[in-house]
C-alpha cells in the first residue's frame, strides 16, 4: 500500500550506467538511467557549515519516505526541488504494523561551496 495522501513530493532518482576502466567497473554518470518517483514526503533533517573563518561550504540533509517499492540503491543520486542529492547509506524498508504506511527510508545529503 502507497503512502498517505499528505506524500506528496515528487522526486527523480538517477542511476549511473557502468563503464569498464582499467579492468574495473566504475559508475559512468554520463549514461545515468532517471526514474521519476510519486507519493514521496521529503524533510528537513540536518544542515551545517563548514568554516575555518570563513565559509568553506554548507551541506543539507534530507530524510525521504518513499513507497515501499520504490526503486532506490545506496550509490544513486536524488533529484528534487533542483537540487542533486546523495544517498548516504542503504535504503531502509520500514514495514507499518497495519500495512497501511509502508515505506522505505533514504537519507540525503548535499554539499555546496
Amino acid at each position: 500500500m502507497a503512502l498517505p495522501t499528505w506524500a506528496n513530493d515528487v522526486i527523480t532518482r538517477i542511476r549511473p550506467g557502468t563503464v569498464i576502466r582499467r579492468g574495473s567497473e566504475e559508475p559512468d554518470w554520463d549514461n545515468a538511467q532517471e526514474l521519476t518517483i510519486n507519493c514521496c514526503s521529503v524533510q528537513p533533517a540536518s544542515t551545517s557549515l563548514s568554516q575555518d573563518g570563513r565559509v568553506l561550504g554548507t551541506s543539507e540533509g534530507l530524510t525521504c519516505y518513499l513507497p515501499p517499492a520504490a526503486d532506490v540503491k545506496a550509490g544513486d543520486k536524488i533529484r528534487w526541488d533542483g537540487n542533486d542529492f546523495q544517498i548516504i547509506g542503504e535504503p531502509k524498508k520500514w514495514k507499518s504494523p497495519t500495512g497501511r504506511v509502508s515505506s522505505t527510508q533514504i537519507q540525503l545529503e548535499r554539499w555546496d561551496g
